[in-house]
């Protein structure tokens, strides 16, 4: 693995940490003027949105060095 794949190895395993702390928040935290349950859960999906762009951009690059073979 090489150091690009590592970080966003990294990068994806962290949003999705991130996600799950949001989800959580959403769920036992009570709304204040800025940060409502639906603000927690809308910051939620942009980190897995961003996550799964992080997974498809290392699986990319590893069908690019197999199809270079």
């Amino acid at each position: 693995m090489d150091k690009r794949e590592e970080r966003l190895k990294k990068q994806e395993e962290s949003l999705l940490k991130q996600a799950e702390i949001h989800r959580m928040k959403a769920e036992t935290e009570k709304g204040r003027l800025d940060t409502t349950r639906r603000y927690w859960l809308e910051e939620a999906e942009d980190f897995e949105k961003e996550a799964s762009k992080r997974r498809e951009l290392r699986f990319r690059k590893k069908r690019n060095i197999l199809d270079k073979q």
